[in-house]
């Protein structure tokens, strides 16, 4: 363990301080690294290094267009690796989150990567009780690792996984629990696959958290503390705020601080040393990455747009330009005026084919799949319907067929039947097709009529029709959430944001803005 580092924007630095200086105590001999991704940090520590994120990542700034902070600085995480572990003092680098603290020496770690090149910690040890969030259906969502921590040694095998795990990172490091990604982390679901061997550090000691501290007993210990019985290496204060020390984290509601508890006094020494290194000025500090040239601040909306174009190949310029606003505000289909077509449609450049594939009637797209291939004649000859249904379901859904293509606007019954062929007869076909038609890129008109409020429940917070549909096709969520009272209702906008909607294949990001844009439910996604 040579190296220990960490990434965050500016609005982190306190927090990113504040572990140096306690890996400065515990762990001496480490070199301490910082990679910064939105701007230059400077610490009043001398023997911290700091990175530019940018000189490390080949696509960084058309990155930083698509992603949000979170997003971006879990996204360079196999690049700082690399770069780290390409140094020739380097023969294993630790990586930890910013809001974590080193207790003492991490033995464990060192032990580990003695007889494996790659250490992570689980989120869980042993099942979560009751229905308080988080909960182990939460947890499911976000990957069995936590990635606030992982070790690896300088090896081939490691180089090979840090280089898959980069190629993917690229486009799918999005907060997207309905296509079943979160950040880097549920990627690294997969790797104990990919390497020879991983060393699971499972003690209690290591990435203690408000997910794992349920049962636990924590205890100060002379000039340090304990957790059942173990001398504690670090603690993890996700979600954390020093302004307000008597709430372990916004994340979650399972565990709450006791006044005068030991977990009260770990809390209130964080938030002390978090303040000294000057949270109030650094959280101030804006986003590097979320404004154009003009000004404008960019939107969720706006980055999911431009991440699907990228990944088309759709070239902005290199982040967020004014060529990429521009792009943003131009109406659909006018990135390029259509030109005569030489010989036909079918020689024509991409954008003059797709206009013919969307205006001409009959739609040739369909007629000219049947027409190439057999299977589709075996499987739909004489059932038109049924083959338009099919591509703008699991085709669709795919990225296989472009739902312009078919046409002609989606029907209900077309809208019913594409989602059978996508999921089956398993749910419930309004809802399935409710949340088909974002992922597969339908037309806002062509799905169920689910948008609208129900007037007995909006007001306070955002219940559109779609949820009202969850809630009664489920008698778990009825006994759960009653939605008799306003805290009930809340409760279950967490569990939707928690991982229901996309239990019900249902992305948040296509959701009406007036329930996006609400006030609860922005409070809830905290």
């Amino acid at each position: 363990m040579d190296v220990v580092f960490t990434i965050v924007s500016r609005n982190y630095a306190a927090q990113a301080a504040t572990l140096m200086a306690s890996l400065a105590v515990a762990e001496p001999g480490v070199r301490r690294v910082v990679a910064a991704t939105d701007g230059p940090i400077h610490f009043a520590d001398p023997g911290i290094e700091v990175l530019d994120a940018s000189t490390l990542v080949p696509d960084f700034a058309a990155m930083c267009a698509w992603y949000d902070a979170l997003e971006l600085n879990t996204a360079v995480k196999p690049h700082v690796f690399r770069a780290l572990l390409a140094r020739p003092e380097t023969a294993a680098a630790v990586y930890l989150d910013p809001d974590i603290y080193v207790y003492r020496p991490l033995a464990e770690v060192r032990e580990a990567l003695a007889r494996a090149p790659l250490a992570l910690t689980p989120h869980l040890t042993r099942p979560l009780k009751g229905e308080a969030n988080p909960s182990d259906h939460v947890i499911l969502t976000s990957g069995a690792y936590n990635l606030g921590f992982m070790a690896a040694r300088d090896e081939p095998q490691i180089t090979a996984l840090l280089d898959w795990w980069a190629d993917k990172l690229r486009f799918d490091c999005r907060v997207d629990f309905a296509a079943g990604l979160f950040t880097d982390q549920k990627w690294m679901d997969l790797a104990p696959g990919f390497v020879s061997d991983l060393a699971l550090l499972r003690t209690p000691a290591l990435n203690l958290a408000y997910w794992n501290l349920e049962g636990r007993t924590l205890e100060r210990a002379g000039q340090g503390w304990r957790v059942d019985g173990e001398p504690l290496g670090f603690f993890h204060f996700s979600g954390f705020d020093p302004e307000h020390p008597d709430l372990l984290s916004k994340h979650q509601d399972r565990i709450r601080i006791t006044p005068g508890s030991a977990l009260a006094a770990l809390c209130a020494d964080y938030g002390a040393a978090l303040l000294a290194n000057g949270h109030v000025q650094a959280r101030a500090t804006p986003y590097g990455h979320n404004t154009f040239p003009s000004g404008r601040t960019v939107t969720a909306e706006q980055r999911r747009r431009m991440l699907k174009a990228a990944r088309a190949g759709e070239d902005f310029g290199g982040g967020l330009t004014d060529r990429a606003e521009a792009w943003l505000d131009a109406p659909a289909g006018a990135s390029r005026q259509p030109t005569a077509a030489p010989d036909g449609p079918w020689l024509a450049g991409s954008d003059e084919l797709a206009l013919h594939l969307i205006t001409a009637w009959p739609a040739p797209a369909p007629a000219a799949l049947l027409a190439a291939r057999h299977d589709l004649r075996a499987r739909f000859n004489g059932d038109a319907e049924g083959l338009k249904a099919w591509l703008i379901g699991p085709e669709a859904l795919a990225g296989r067929f472009d739902p312009r293509f078919l046409g002609e606007p989606v029907t209900a019954d077309m809208a019913l039947r594409a989602a059978r062929y996508a999921f089956g007869d398993a749910r419930d076909p309004d809802l399935a097709a409710y949340g088909l038609a974002g992922r597969a890129g339908w037309s806002p008109a062509a799905r169920p009529a689910l948008d609208g409020p129900v007037a007995r429940l909006a007001g306070l917070t955002p219940f559109p029709q779609v949820f009202l549909r969850i809630w009664e096709g489920r008698t778990d969520l009825q006994r759960m959430f009653p939605l008799t009272t306003l805290r009930s209702r809340f409760g279950f906008l967490r569990w939707l944001i928690g991982g229901g909607l996309a239990e019900h294949g249902i992305d948040a990001a296509d959701l009406p803005a007036a329930v996006t844009g609400h006030p609860a439910w922005r409070l809830a996604r905290l």
